[in-house]
C-alpha cells in the first residue's frame, strides 16, 4: 500500500515526457467528457493525459493484442490512475459502448475505416470522433462523408520529417456534397489555410503524379486533381510547411 507521499508523487508524474507530438495533436483535440475510449491505445499515454488533465472523467484503454494492452495496465498503475483508467483486449469500437468521445489513432485509414464500418451504432452515438490515420486518410474523409457523419475540425502536426493529420467528427446524419480534391486536401484545413498543408499535400503529389506516369491505379480526373492539389499547396506553404 502506497503512503501519502508515495501517492503524491504518482499522481505528480506528467504523461506529456513519454508523447510524441502526434499524440500530443489527438489528445488536444477531446473536448471534456465523462467517458474516452482509445481504441488500439498501446501505451495508453493519451487515456492518461485526458484523465490527469480533467478532460475526461474516465477512460478505456483498448488493443486487440494482450500484449500492448498489458504495457497499458502497467503505464495506468505507474501514474496512480488503475480506478479511473480501465486497460481491455478487444477488437476495434466494439466494447465502446456509454462512451461520449472515441479515439481511433495510429491506423491505417482503410482500417480505421473498416472499424467505424464494423460497429455502425456506437460511432453513431459518439459526439466526438476523434481519428488518425497514419496514411489513406481520403478514405476515411469519404466514409465519414458517405455515412452522415460531420467533419467538424482538423489539424495538423510536423514530427521528424513527416506531417500527421487527425480528423474530429460526429454523426449528424447530413450529407456533404464533396469534391473529389477535398478528400485529399481536407475541406476543412483548405477552408483555414493551415500553414502545415502544403507539406502535408507534398507526400501525396508524389504519389499522384508517378500514378499519373502509370505506375499505379487511380479514378477519375488525375491531372485536373494533381493541378487542384498544387494549387493548395502552394498556397499554403506557410513558414513550415515544406517543399
Amino acid at each position: 500500500m502506497m503512503d501519502e507521499n508515495t501517492s503524491a508523487n504518482v499522481h505528480a508524474r506528467d504523461v506529456r515526457t513519454g508523447m510524441s507530438g502526434r499524440m500530443l495533436m489527438v489528445a488536444k483535440c477531446v473536448k471534456e467528457c465523462d467517458c474516452v475510449f482509445d481504441a488500439g491505445s498501446d501505451h495508453a499515454f493519451i487515456p492518461i493525459y485526458l484523465v490527469q488533465r480533467g478532460i475526461c472523467r474516465r477512460a478505456v484503454a483498448s488493443d486487440i493484442r494482450s500484449g500492448p494492452a498489458g504495457v497499458a495496465q502497467r503505464n495506468i498503475g505507474k501514474y496512480g490512475l488503475a480506478d479511473r483508467i480501465t486497460a481491455s483486449i478487444g477488437d476495434g469500437i466494439e466494447n465502446a459502448a456509454g462512451c461520449g468521445c472515441l479515439i481511433i489513432a495510429g491506423m491505417g485509414g482503410q482500417l480505421i475505416k473498416d472499424i467505424l464500418e464494423r460497429s455502425p451504432g456506437i460511432a453513431r452515438k459518439s459526439a466526438q470522433i476523434i481519428l488518425q490515420p497514419m496514411n489513406a486518410p481520403e478514405k476515411v474523409r469519404k466514409y465519414l462523408w458517405d455515412n452522415g457523419y460531420s467533419i467538424y475540425s482538423e489539424d495538423l502536426c510536423r514530427e521528424k520529417n513527416k506531417v500527421y493529420n487527425v480528423i474530429c467528427a460526429r454523426h449528424t446524419g447530413e450529407s456533404y456534397d464533396y469534391e473529389e480534391f477535398e478528400l485529399h486536401a481536407s475541406a476543412y484545413l483548405t477552408k483555414t489555410g493551415h500553414p502545415l498543408l502544403g507539406g502535408y499535400l507534398r507526400p501525396k503529389l508524389r504519389r499522384l503524379r508517378a500514378m499519373e506516369k502509370g505506375q499505379g491505379p487511380h479514378g477519375g480526373n488525375l491531372k485536373e486533381l494533381i493541378v487542384k492539389l498544387e494549387e493548395i499547396a502552394n498556397e499554403n506553404i506557410g513558414s513550415t510547411g515544406g517543399t
